[in-house]
């Protein structure tokens, strides 16, 4: 009984090093550039599940009154910016009151506006309509967003501008089909827009159809606001590759590895076009988009540098804004500059929704 008690307690102790080392790489790798190495954008996928789990040893040591359980609140201590990254603290919400200069940004990637296989599935897309009617923000940021010019066809882009009462809009096409299927990124807006900006992105990810970063100058309460959606390149998995991660299967997954590998790299460059684009900024500033990347990342880090992060300040839990394959998925971002207070942080989760809208109220931080 003694042996098996002492292989028993071994065997926790080496797990419980193996677990921590593994955390703290998670943490530590994604500060390299996945350009010069590659393990990098895999690094940060498993931080929240390390970390709870280095969590979990430490009051099984305290009931075998061993001191091993330093190892995992060191381990836990010295990974807490990935914790205050990835988790959100709100439990009860916003605790601001709107002011009178406040108002709505929110972000969606609208998967096409419920588009399948390029047949329109109305169910969806009705979804979508009633869930943007509700929240009815007053800057709203659409990507992968779908119009039809085709009169038997829907016109999202006319609908929605008179549906929600957006009298100004940007649209930006990155692929059209059949002369009438447009598809890009688009922000609304009930701000007037009086300047835009376009940057290529697609020249980066080599890839047919990659949306541009697009930015509009609005006139915010008095206040020059630029606005900056973009849309980072995905693995562009197929079923096929989500049912490899679901069973398992090590001998379909070189192909996915591959392919997730190429996309850290194509990423990681986008971020830096995208920071500079921030870095060039003249006006109060607010980011947002699908990154397609989590918070413990390198496209993450890039990105945000010093600005905020609305669900951190103002969200609860893990944040989940992407439907599939993990429940720790944050890969959607509303990031303003310092200029601004986040009031309220809202996740408009719906069945049949790959990824969830996100939306922050937000007020001017004026100095006079």
């Amino acid at each position: 009984m003694k042996i098996a008690f002492t292989v028993i307690r071994r065997l926790l102790l080496w797990g419980n090093v193996l677990l921590a080392v593994g955390l703290m790489l998670s943490y530590f790798i994604p500060f390299t550039n996945p350009t010069s190495f590659w393990l990098g954008g895999f690094a940060g996928l498993p931080f929240p599940f390390f970390w709870l789990a280095c969590i979990f040893f430490i009051p099984l040591w305290i009931v075998y009154r061993r001191k091993y359980w330093l190892i995992s609140v060191i381990a836990a201590a010295v990974t807490l910016g990935g914790v205050f990254s990835t988790w959100g603290i709100h439990l009860f919400g916003g605790s601001n009151a709107n002011s009178n200069t406040s108002f709505t940004v929110m972000t969606y990637n609208c998967s096409s506006m419920g588009i399948k296989g390029y047949k329109e599935v109305p169910e969806v897309r009705k979804r979508m309509y009633e869930e943007l009617k509700k929240a009815s923000p007053d800057v709203l940021c659409l990507q992968e967003f779908y119009t039809n010019t085709n009169p038997d066809k829907p016109d999202n882009l006319d609908s929605i501008r008179k549906e929600l009462n957006y009298p100004h809009h940007y649209f930006v096409r990155s692929l059209i089909h059949w002369d009438t299927w447009h598809y890009g990124t688009v922000i609304f807006s009930r701000f007037p827009i009086i300047d835009t900006t376009r940057v290529k992105l697609f020249e980066v990810s080599k890839g047919p159809g990659t949306e541009d970063l697009i930015a509009a100058s609005l006139i915010i309460k008095g206040d020059t606001v630029r606005i900056m959606s973009a849309h980072l390149v995905s693995y562009k998995l197929q079923q096929d590759d989500y049912q490899t991660v679901a069973s398992a299967e090590v001998h379909k997954a070189h192909g996915l590895l591959y392919k997730m590998r190429r996309t850290f790299k194509l990423r990681s460059e986008q971020a830096h076009i995208i920071r500079n684009e921030i870095d060039r900024s003249k006006h109060p500033l607010i980011v947002v988009g699908d990154f397609n990347d989590v918070p413990v990342s390198y496209t993450y880090r890039t990105i945000r540098g010093d600005l905020q992060d609305a669900f951190l300040e103002q969200g609860s839990g893990f944040g989940r804004t992407f439907s599939a394959i993990s429940p720790t998925l944050r890969i959607d971002y509303i990031l303003p500059d310092k200029f601004f207070t986040v009031e309220e942080f809202s996740i408009y989760r719906r069945r049949g929704f790959e990824h969830f809208p996100i939306m922050a109220r937000l007020s001017i931080n004026r100095k006079d």
